[in-house]
């Protein structure tokens, strides 16, 4: 059997280089992110284990690195902390490849669809689209799960050597819903077949099935599966109509990932990162360690998804052989892995902090945008979705100003009449318009839609909109859309001000630059999962 890889304990033991405090730093994190109140001092020693001095300094490195902040109650994550998850699935080509193909399987069948990658003993689900079901699995991107309860993990499980598999299994706890015997049978069986079947074995109610995705050279780098609640769909259906879905769906992946069969790196451009915070006194009891080991973390990206010592060390601004220590300890803890001579993070980096983002509201990680926006306009600033023909606003926030615009988050408008409507419409394709305008009663003479269809079009030709005093007298917008980073629209941003303070020039001139810049920032902010 081959020798392992010295724990992270026996390390702290005997490894001078080790660094201990940011174990302890990643461990007040994890902390974090396990819970969803707010944690005192105490409370955040009592639960990593040490003392309170300590857990005030590392709450306080958090606070000053904006992955935390301090409130009457305690200490809380903020959406911030997301970007050390986000270093992970933007470095991994995998996630964005999958998702237009698990899209196509939940528009085709109506259930939901995953990406899952193994890491360990867990599988850590990389991309995942919802189906718009009232009942479905409480699972989101960045959420893990023991290995052999799930269809996808046993369809991972299959490309481990029998030792490791074996290893695998003894490290299991015994329980009375875990037999070894049964679940060594389902991992062969996956192996065998290229598919895995989990029958309300994990959740209560739900069915999956599973297929792996594999690289030109044969092997498994991660499975794609179907989950619905048994009452909608019989296992018949798993194996006869979702697998063929399935094993279609992970071949143009692998196409995506690897066109003929080429292992070169693909996918899109590496999507800007997000403006730079304002320079912040660094308080004297941060400690550097917890700041040097999250900024080696949060170093990689699509443009750098491995890097070598020299490569890390330059991207933190550190001395060789200060990032050599970090990199070795953050691997040793699973963080990272060695590939040759380089270093790529691994799905466990989703534990920092991720778990906050089933929590998060669009309307969360927009406000600061928003409120930063608004002030440097003087005007209000908002974010709005498409609902059928109606604009929903979802966030908003205002410069002081004499006049009150009477428009809260929640409001439903015509969405022909604003300038973020305009710019969600436009981008719809025609056949879902003419469906939304019937679904909406819509009547082109009676609500001036005569002339919508040439709007929209110049609209879509220029990125943009502007509308004056069509929505309300004396109120005039422009707006431009919202994308993620692989350049779906996900919502619009628009800049509304009074005519007598603003003239029209102005709109074009100077509010829609500002409204681009801001909508740049927000790319890295729209991620799967988010509550819209």
């Amino acid at each position: 059997m081959k020798a392992s890889m010295p724990t992270a304990a026996e390390l702290a033991a005997t490894d001078p280089d080790y660094v201990d405090s940011l174990e302890r730093g990643l461990s007040v994190l994890k902390a974090f992110s396990e819970q969803e109140e707010a944690l005192s001092v105490g409370d955040v020693a009592s639960l990593a284990g040490i003392t309170r001095t300590a857990a005030r300094r590392f709450a306080l490195t958090l606070e000053y690195l904006g992955y935390a902040s301090q409130t009457a109650e305690g200490y809380r994550l903020t959406p911030g902390v997301l970007a050390i998850g986000d270093a992970y699935l933007r470095s991994n080509p995998l996630p964005d490849a999958a998702h237009p193909h698990l899209d196509e399987l939940v528009q085709t069948v109506g259930e939901t669809a995953s990406l899952t990658v193994l890491h360990k003993r867990r599988v850590y689900y990389a991309a995942r689209v919802a189906a718009d079901r009232i009942v479905t699995a409480n699972i989101t991107v960045g959420a893990s799960v023991a290995a052999h309860s799930t269809a996808t993990g046993r369809v991972l499980l299959g490309s481990l050597a029998p030792d490791d598999l074996e290893d695998y299994l003894s490290s299991i706890e015994p329980s009375p819903g875990f037999d070894p015997d049964y679940v060594r049978e389902r991992i062969e069986e996956a192996r065998t077949s290229g598919l895995a079947v989990a029958d309300q074995e994990l959740t209560p109610g739900i069915r999956s099935v599973a297929v792996p995705l594999h690289d030109p050279k044969g092997r498994i780098v991660a499975a794609l599966n179907i989950a619905a609640h048994a009452t909608r769909v019989d296992a018949a259906v798993l194996k006869n109509d979702f697998v063929p879905l399935l094993q279609s769906a992970a071949q143009r992946t692998a196409a995506t990932l690897w066109p003929s069969s080429v292992t070169a790196s693909v996918g899109p451009a590496p999507a800007p990162s997000s403006a730079p915070a304002q320079a912040r006194t660094r308080p004297s009891d941060v400690i550097q360690s917890l700041e040097r080991g999250l900024c080696i973390l949060t170093a990689f990206d699509e443009g750098r998804p491995a890097m070598n010592l020299a490569q890390i060390a330059a991207r933190c601004g550190l001395p060789r052989s200060a990032a050599r220590r970090f990199v070795l300890t953050l691997a040793s803890l699973g963080y990272l892995e060695q590939q040759g001579r380089s270093y790529a993070p691994t799905p466990r980096v989703l534990e920092l902090g991720y778990s906050l983002l089933p929590r998060l509201s669009l309307a969360d990680v927009a406000r600061p945008r928003l409120e930063a926006l608004a002030r440097k306009l003087g005007a209000s600033v908002s974010v709005g979705v498409l609902d059928g023909m109606d604009l929903r606003y979802v966030a908003r926030a205002s410069a002081p100003s004499p006049l009150i615009v009477n428009i809260r988050p929640g409001t439903r408008v015509p969405a022909e009449r604003t300038a973020m409507g305009q710019v969600l419409l436009s981008l719809l394709p025609p056949a879902a318009l003419e469906e939304a305008k019937r679904s909406a009663g819509r009547d082109a003479a009676a609500n001036d839609l005569a002339d919508l269809d040439i709007t929209l079009t110049a609209v879509r030709e220029q990125g943009w909109s502007y509308v004056d005093q069509l929505l309300e007298a004396g109120i005039r917008a422009v707006a431009v859309p919202l994308r993620n980073r692989r350049g779906e629209v996900v919502a619009a941003m628009s800049a509304s001000v009074h005519e007598a303070t603003t003239p029209g020039v102005d709109m074009t001139n100077n509010f829609l630059p500002a409204l681009r810049d801001t909508a740049s920032e927000f790319i890295t902010d729209l991620r799967d999962g988010l509550n819209i």
